[in-house]
């Protein structure tokens, strides 16, 4: 049977408003891996307090990648540890000091081309690695970015983003309850631009798509691969893996586009099918690098 759980990650970055200025201040002057010593630290004490979250890591580990209970309880402590340097990664590129960071593009031709054609695209991200530094490693005017964001932050934090953003060309598009983002995001596709979203994480509509993903079913949400179907645009991923310090490795993967003879509920299955695929590969890989804190797989138990 599927595995029940109240377990509900908000997507909210923490540390408080206080927490968060001094962060600002000082990682705009320093190397952000100054700050790396301090979380073996701080991070088993967020483990205790957020007990749930690292249960949920640790089924992933023991469940999906089936290591033994040992290795996945050093793996969800890794884990933890590495999350805590790619959200201090994020604070210094919002702090503006961003020329710290280096990046190894793969596969970079693949969206060099799309942005040389007239057509708008989807970029479909993921909570692996560090998606928020996408819009930093690819620099280009060609075509405007629309990034479709969890909009519950903080003021100041959504502040910054925006202002961060504005200077890649890119325009944030904040998820409403109401689904008005949905009619910007069509908006946006339909005028030539780029859509970014990340696409495992269910916000606002409970319509998901069931998709086989590393060996369990699991859910997605619809509404960007309907999307995708429904106006016959490219959808590529880019995720930002971390490699070590302030090096990340940026992998582009363009998702097989779908057999446009089958009705468009299909086409979307295709569309998330080749999405979950591109995620897998990256996770064999890199399984550490996961960062999805719910119980994500609607695993079965023996009874």
């Amino acid at each position: 049977m599927a595995q029940q759980t109240e377990v509900q990650w908000t997507g909210k970055t923490g540390g408080g408003n206080f927490g968060q200025r001094f962060l600002f201040g000082f990682l705009k002057f320093v190397k952000v891996t100054v700050l790396y010593p301090v979380l073996p630290l701080v991070v088993p004490v967020y483990c205790v307090v957020n007990h749930k979250a690292f249960g949920c890591i640790f089924r992933y580990f023991k469940e999906i990648h089936h290591f033994s209970g040992w290795k996945s309880f050093w793996k969800t402590v890794g884990n933890h540890l590495l999350f805590g340097q790619v959200v201090l990664d994020r604070f210094a590129v919002l702090a503006g000091n961003t020329e710290q960071f280096r990046f190894e593009i793969e596969n970079e031709a693949v969206i060099r081309e799309l942005l040389d054609q007239p057509g708008g695209f989807i970029i479909a991200g993921a909570h692996i690695g560090n998606y928020e530094l996408a819009g930093h490693c690819i620099r280009q005017d060609n075509k405007r970015i629309n990034a479709v964001i969890y909009g519950g932050e903080g003021a100041m934090l959504m502040q910054r983003r925006s202002n961060s953003f504005s200077r890649n060309n890119i325009r944030l598009v904040t998820v409403e309850e109401d689904l008005s983002h949905l009619f910007i995001i069509k908006e946006a596709l339909e005028n030539g631009e780029i859509v970014t979203i990340l696409c495992d994480r269910i916000w606002g509509s409970n319509k998901t798509l069931t998709v086989n993903f590393l060996g369990q079913d699991a859910k997605f949400p619809l509404g960007s691969f309907l999307l995708a179907a429904q106006l016959e645009v490219p959808v590529i991923s880019i995720i930002n893996t971390k490699v070590r310090g302030r090096l990340y490795h940026s992998i582009i993967q363009p998702l097989a586009p779908p057999d446009r003879t089958l009705p468009i509920r299909k086409q979307s299955e295709q569309i998330a099918a080749s999405y979950a695929q591109a995620l897998e590969n990256v996770l064999h890989q890199h399984p550490e690098q996961w960062f999805n804190y719910f119980d994500f797989w609607e695993m079965k138990t023996e009874n």
